[in-house]
């Protein structure tokens, strides 16, 4: 007897068709859903009037800055003084972040995977739910106010007119200003940070002020400029020594000067005059003095000479007479006279040179130098170079004598007088040399040089001050001397 095969379960086979058309539904529903992903915002949504779907993120951010800037890019706030308004652009204070709302409408269709699908379809059909949103700038870079008050200019006003001075030949004239206001700039730029912070872009902003003080004149300084020392009048030796004008001394009193300037009214003028200071020789001075006094003088005799030393003598003095010496100048024997050539017509006589009496070019120009000094030695000229012969003169005592040549040893006197001095010299009939000192007295006192010895050959020069009553009061050591015993006559 055969075996009967079972019959197959219909209702298990239709299960198991169900459950694999489900499993293939979902896999295909999983696959399209791995398929549709990418980086646009699928939700209906617009911030500030910009819609954003189909926008990458970064996309949704420019477009909504343009839309920033494009609104907002003319945005001032309007700043009143003293009644003039000023428009300050306050763009760059502002910034925009949308940053949390386009990251919410990303979020449509970049979630759960198997929402993703759906989600798609809801986009496709125009199902989406629209939404809009608005974001409002806010003072994202408030520093910038300081390039805004900048460009404005509000920052040069000022109502006060400052005080001013000008210099005149004789005065310091101030002009005194007017105190005013300024814009009290720190002020208004946190005013300005308030109302950009508020979003306030139509209230006029009322410019904080400052009082602005006139500014108080450097007197010391001005006083640097006016000062100038008085200048005595002098000689010109490159106009033949014409008179040169002397010159007034210019300072400012300063005390005196501030306390005319604080004590005047605004907006008037304030005259301070210079203090004037005469120099101590003016023009009409040295005019009334000049050369006007015989400082000193000495003469000393060249007769029984040979013609050729009285000639030398001649020549030298010649060269030496007329001779100005200035305040603080120094007089050179040798750089006035020269080196005595033949070429100057300077001829031989007897000079000494070591130890001997000797001919030589020139010879007897000594007695020139030597009675120049004797008669400086009456004067309070200062002697800056001299020295003695090596043997005593026979024209001139010893301790007055002054050797020169070409070109040291050399005779020299310093001006030390307010006013010039003159040297004359004169040869007369008789060989008799004559040297005056001519210049302005300075003291009362009487000069007479004084030659004290030590021993035999050597003594010291000195010049006794004396008053009118022929006291000494002063002693001052001039020079010292030594000599060689005498073998001839110079």
């Amino acid at each position: 007897m055969s075996k009967k095969g079972k019959k197959p379960n219909k209702g298990l086979v239709a299960s198991l068709s169900v459950i694999a058309v489900i499993v293939l539904l979902a896999a295909a529903y999983g696959i399209f859903c791995l398929i549709i992903e990418d980086d646009k915002i699928w939700a209906d949504v617009s911030i500030n009037g910009v819609n954003i779907q189909g926008m990458s993120k970064k996309e949704a951010a420019q477009a909504v800055e343009q839309q920033f800037e494009d609104t907002y890019k003319d945005t001032a706030v309007t700043v009143e003084l003293d009644g003039q308004q000023y428009s300050i652009n306050v763009f760059p204070m502002l910034g925009i972040d949308a940053s949390a709302e386009i990251e919410k409408a990303y979020e449509k269709g970049h979630g759960g995977l198997l929402m993703r699908g759906v989600e798609w379809v809801e986009m496709k059909q125009g199902k989406a739910e629209k939404l809009a949103c608005d974001v409002q700038p806010t003072a994202a870079n408030p520093d910038k106010v300081d390039d805004a008050v900048q460009a404005c200019g509000i920052q040069d006003y000022n109502s006060m007119q400052d005080t001013s001075y000008e210099l005149t030949d004789s005065a310091l004239v101030i002009h005194k200003g007017i105190s005013g206001t300024r814009p009290d700039v720190e002020a208004l730029k946190e005013q300005i940070k308030a109302n950009v912070s508020a979003l306030n872009f139509q209230d006029v902003i009322q410019c904080p002020t400052a009082e602005n003080q006139l500014t108080t004149p450097d007197f010391a300084g001005i006083a640097g400029q006016i000062y100038t020392d008085p200048v005595n009048a002098t000689l010109d030796p490159n106009n033949g020594y014409a008179v040169v004008a002397s010159t007034n001394g210019n300072s400012l009193d300063t005390d005196a000067a501030k306390a005319m300037y604080e004590s005047a009214g605004e907006n008037t003028d304030v005259v301070v005059p210079f203090t004037v200071t005469e120099p101590e020789i003016t023009t009409e001075k040295m005019n009334a003095n000049l050369f006007k006094d015989v400082l000193g003088s000495y003469s000393s005799s060249a007769a029984g000479g040979t013609s050729g030393r009285i000639h030398n003598l001649t020549l030298a003095a010649s060269a030496c007479n007329g001779q100005i010496v200035l305040p603080g100048e120094t007089f050179s024997y040798n750089a006035v006279v020269g080196d005595t050539t033949a070429e100057k017509g300077y001829q031989e006589a007897a000079g000494y040179q070591d130890g001997k009496v000797i001919q030589v070019l020139g010879g007897g120009v000594c007695q020139v130098s030597s009675t120049l000094f004797s008669a400086i030695l009456y004067t309070d000229l200062d002697v800056v170079e001299r020295a003695n012969h090596s043997m005593p003169v026979h024209y001139v005592p010893s301790g007055m004598d002054a050797t020169v040549f070409w070109d040291s040893p050399d005779f020299k006197f310093e001006n030390n007088h307010k006013y010039p001095v003159k040297i004359e010299m004169s040869v007369d009939s008789s060989s008799t040399l004559t040297v005056k000192i001519v210049g302005t007295k300075e003291s009362d006192y009487t000069i007479v040089p004084r030659v004290e010895q030590k021993d035999e050959m050597s003594n010291v020069t000195y010049r006794d001050y004396k008053d009118a009553n022929g006291n000494v009061v002063k002693t001052e050591a001039v020079c010292a001397s030594k000599y060689k015993p005498l073998n001839s006559s110079n």
